[in-house]
């Protein structure tokens, strides 16, 4: 199996633009004006274009040392075009500022790299290694409370267009009961976190199952016990116990997820056997929903495909169809998962191997739910995506 995802030029680069707000400023007060609203007035600075549903997100950087800032939106920024994420210098000012047109139900994560005198810059090298690991150490938004952590748990900062979906269920809720987290050691060894639904004791009703991958990413740079406390107090999703499953280390995560990893067959013969021995959890494929992003969404998908007499339902997240889009897996299956499927539209390498899965499902009659979000490969938007995800597989 291919380990890295083919490095594919944007077909169409993102569009950069001047912000109408930035222009009028130093046009009524000069370097002055645009200083003193910089100053009193949080960033990124959002405006209706011109034209059409979209919005111009204007990104700022107060920097006087700064030779260089490079600005990584997620998928707007392109690796292997740099040059055109490098940010403007305000001539008389401190700030650099670039702009970008997007639709308006845009949402990102983004992160400033500074260079300064003496500095070598990674993006100029072709080093992706080295790139990528400028790019885990980029500077979030400090006037910008919005956050999210990437899975390296760095904190970045999370752009949004007026019309962004709104994050119901993330956030801790007064009077909402939370449910219990224990970090258990599973079959063969696997660290799982199993979430137990507020109120249980093992006295009521067997419950449904949430497998989810990269359970260490959904423990702690993420929270989805907290949504699905959440999910469970708004009535979207009935109380399900959680199986978030460990994924190891970056090798160990390829390993066990690629096309002959072997995770379905531990899934189904292995997790789920001990999950009901564990927990209250029923008997029967319905009762199970797996939920993975990148490469967990393949994986995902793959387990629904291959063992649908354990997998009742798939919530996939930008998977990893790069790698290849299981069209021939589909037809070849007699019974099928009900499928949630979503993909970024800024996600250029993935949204067509999405499109041609979704027409296979078509073809096939089961039930499937297909999204194009407006986004990237990002945590910003996978976090609110699977608590949607689980209230369409799981909904009451």
């Amino acid at each position: 199996m291919r380990l890295k995802p083919p490095k594919v030029p944007r077909p169409t680069p993102a569009r950069v633009v001047e912000s109408p707000l930035v222009a009028r400023l130093l046009e009524r007060g000069g370097a002055a004006a645009l200083e003193a609203y910089a100053a009193r007035v949080p960033t990124p600075w959002v405006e209706r274009a011109a034209e059409g549903d979209d919005a111009i997100v204007t990104f700022v950087w107060s920097d006087a040392d700064a030779v260089e800032v490079l600005l990584f939106v997620n998928r707007l920024t392109d690796e292997t075009d740099l040059g055109r994420s490098l940010m403007r210098r305000i001539e008389g000012t401190d700030l650099w500022t670039l702009s970008y047109q997007v639709s308006s139900r845009w949402r990102g994560s983004y992160a400033f790299l500074p260079r300064f005198p003496g500095q070598h810059a990674p993006w100029l090298a072709g080093d992706h290694v080295a790139l990528r690991a400028a790019l885990d150490r980029g500077r979030s938004d400090p006037t910008n409370p919005s956050t999210c952590r990437n899975r390296a748990g760095v904190v970045q900062s999370v752009a949004a267009g007026p019309r962004a979906p709104a994050e119901s269920w993330l956030q801790r809720r007064p009077g909402v009961p939370p449910g219990t987290v224990e970090r258990r050691i599973g079959p063969r060894g696997r660290t799982v976190w199993v979430y137990r639904p507020p109120g249980d004791a093992g006295s009521g009703g067997p419950s449904g199952a949430v497998v989810a991958l990269d359970g260490d990413v959904w423990t702690s740079t993420q929270d989805l016990p907290t949504s699905l406390d959440n999910l469970i107090a708004d009535g979207r999703i009935p109380p399900v116990h959680g199986f978030l499953l460990d994924s190891g280390s970056r090798e160990e995560r390829w390993r066990d997820l690629s096309d002959d990893g072997g995770f379905e067959d531990y899934l189904a013969d292995d997790l789920l056997p001990w999950a009901r021995e564990q927990e209250n959890v029923a008997h029967g494929a319905e009762s199970v929903v797996v939920a993975g992003q990148s490469l967990g969404g393949l994986s995902a998908l793959r387990a629904g495909l291959h063992r649908p007499d354990a997998v009742g339902a798939v919530v996939s997240q930008s998977a990893s169809l790069w790698h290849d889009d299981l069209v021939d897996d589909l037809e070849r299956c007699t019974a099928l998962p009900r499928t949630y499927l979503e993909v970024g539209s800024q996600e250029w390498v993935l949204v067509e191997p999405h499109r041609r899965l979704v027409s296979a499902l078509e073809r096939t009659g089961a039930p499937f739910r297909s999204v194009e979000f407006e986004g990237g490969h990002d945590y910003a938007c996978w976090r609110s995506g699977i608590a949607e995800g689980l209230v369409w597989a799981l909904g009451t």
